[in-house]
């Protein structure tokens, strides 16, 4: 698995020196939370501008936000620069959210840690 935390969107992001919605803004990424169905934890999409759109259901509890936001950013940095892909229903079963949701659950232990 791709070592994450050395990317610089995560370098910055932990070390906290720069506010949250800045660091995002650097990097072209649109946060949202949104009012979405239970069954979507969150989605990210690529605009025609070349934003990045990362969506969070604010239903979720605060910890559940933060793994979606994660496993979001791992699709951001990651995956869309090598594989384009459309929003889709049923992808969770594929290889590269599988990795995103290990991913997820392994920076929230490390921050935890922290």
């Amino acid at each position: 698995m791709i070592d994450i935390l050395d990317k610089p969107l995560f370098r910055v992001l932990l070390d906290g020196a720069i506010p949250f919605y800045e660091v995002m803004n650097s990097f072209g990424i649109r946060v949202t939370i949104g009012n979405l169905p239970s069954s979507v934890a969150g989605f990210t999409y690529r605009s025609k501008k070349g934003y990045y759109h990362l969506i969070l259901n604010s239903h979720l509890s605060y910890e559940a936000q933060c793994r979606t936001f994660v496993h979001e950013i791992k699709h951001i940095v990651c995956d869309m620069p090598k594989i384009s892909y459309i929003v889709g229903l049923n992808m969770q079963r594929s290889s590269f959210e599988a990795d995103a949701d290990r991913l997820a659950e392994a920076v929230g232990q490390y921050v935890a840690r922290k």
